[in-house]
């Protein structure tokens, strides 16, 4: 970790946010975002449907995955982990265990959702990236990590049903469900 990765972390950490809003490091440095209903009412839905649809495991969100990678840790809205995986006292996740990450898109982080997230996620090896447009109300999967890119894309309208390979299994989540702006 250089000087700047740890002081990024301590600042972080040190500033109180509201719980409308989320600091995040981005290439313009530190940024507060505002989170939408829409966003809030998404990530949960989505947790909730991982959690019905993936007996034995749990939805996660709110955390960072490590290790950085050129001083970055994103933050995913959700995953899921199964059960013995999970660590209470932890807010960081290995990527090597995570087998799907979604991100809501909001006004602010939309190019970054789509533009940086994918090679970070991809450079991981992270098998399934999930983007959930609740601007554009649609949905991106991106699968099949090689080489730091994504090989493969399915996209569609709120409403279609989305199939995520996870482990032996298929997570089907229902973009109806999906609030949009």
């Amino acid at each position: 970790m250089t000087i700047a990765e740890g002081w990024v972390e301590l600042v972080q950490d040190a500033i109180h946010v509201p719980k409308t809003a989320r600091l995040r490091l981005t290439r313009n440095g530190l940024t507060l975002v505002p989170v939408t209903q829409a966003h809030v009412t998404t990530a949960r839905r989505i947790a909730n449907q991982i959690e019905a649809g993936l007996p034995g495991w749990m939805a996660t969100g709110e955390f960072s995955v490590v290790p950085p990678r050129e001083g970055y840790k994103p933050e995913p809205d959700a995953s899921a982990l199964p059960l013995e995986q999970i660590r209470p006292g932890k807010s960081e996740i290995d990527e090597s265990l995570l087998p799907f990450v979604v991100e809501v898109v909001s006004p602010e982080s939309k190019h970054r959702d789509y533009s940086t997230k994918p090679d970070h996620y991809a450079l991981r090896g992270i098998p399934a990236y999930l983007i959930v447009d609740v601007l554009a109300a649609t949905w991106t999967l991106l699968t099949q990590p090689e080489n730091g890119a994504y090989q493969c894309t399915q996209s569609g309208p709120f409403g279609k049903e989305i199939e995520i390979p996870v482990a032996d299994r298929t997570l089907t989540l229902d973009s109806s469900q999906f609030m949009r702006i």
